[in-house]
C-alpha cells in the first residue's frame, strides 16, 4: 500500500513538473532572446520559445521556463540579434524538463 502511495506521488510530481514547462537554464555565456528548437539535424523549427518573455529574461546565468519542448534532444538554434548572436548547438539533451545550455553553446556562436 506504501509502495502504490509513494509512486502515485511521484508520477504525479513528474506530471506536475511537465505541466509547468521546461526549464531553460543558460551557463552559456551569452545572452538568449530567441530560442528555437528542431529534431536533430531537421533544418526546419517550431516557433521562438522565448516569444513573449521580457527582454533579457535568459541572460547568461538565469533561468526561464518555456512551453512546448519535451524530454528528448534538440538541436537548438540561438539567437541575440542585438549581440550579433545567431548559432545552432546540435544535440542538447532535456531531461526531467530541464536543459541546461553550457559553454557550448558560445563556443558554436563563434
Amino acid at each position: 500500500m506504501k509502495t502504490l502511495l509513494v509512486a502515485s506521488l511521484l508520477a504525479l510530481t513528474a506530471t506536475s513538473a511537465f505541466a509547468g514547462g521546461t526549464k531553460i537554464i543558460n551557463h552559456s555565456g551569452v545572452p538568449i532572446d530567441e530560442l528555437y528548437a528542431s529534431a536533430p539535424g531537421k533544418k526546419t523549427r517550431g516557433a521562438n520559445l522565448l516569444d513573449g518573455a521580457e527582454e533579457g529574461a535568459l541572460e547568461d546565468g538565469m533561468e526561464y521556463v518555456v512551453a512546448g519542448l519535451a524530454d528528448g534532444t534538440f538541436d537548438l538554434r540561438v539567437e541575440a540579434p542585438d549581440e550579433g548572436i545567431s548559432c545552432v548547438r546540435k544535440s542538447v539533451s532535456v531531461k526531467g524538463g530541464v536543459a541546461t545550455l553550457t559553454p557550448d553553446v558560445a563556443k558554436a556562436c563563434k
